[in-house]
């Protein structure tokens, strides 16, 4: 019993990463992009990397910009355009 817990204390000692390690890693990739822009007055509250070019992420995405800007420059939407969500809707699990 005693060797069983030795050798849990050991491999616990081993895998574990000291602080430095852990606070090396950077805490924004690279690779992403976020922006956080308060509505009511245009303050940005956070970004990171918001101003690199991107790709956008799928062809539906890109699809309804399409019908938003299209929507925007007839005039039958605004910026300031509020969107009904159901309560259904919003309760909805995010989807990859």
């Amino acid at each position: 019993m005693a060797a069983l817990v030795l050798l849990l204390l050991i491999a616990g000692c081993t895998t574990a990463a000291p602080p430095e390690t852990v606070l090396a890693v950077p805490a924004q990739p690279q690779k992403y992009a976020a922006i956080v822009v308060d509505a009511s007055t245009g303050k940005t509250l956070f970004e990171v990397n918001s101003t690199a070019q991107r790709y956008p992420a799928s062809l539906t995405k890109m699809m309804t910009l399409y019908m938003l800007f299209e929507a925007l420059e007839s005039g039958r939407v605004s910026k300031e355009t509020q969107i009904p969500v159901s309560n259904h809707a919003a309760a909805q699990p995010p989807t990859k």
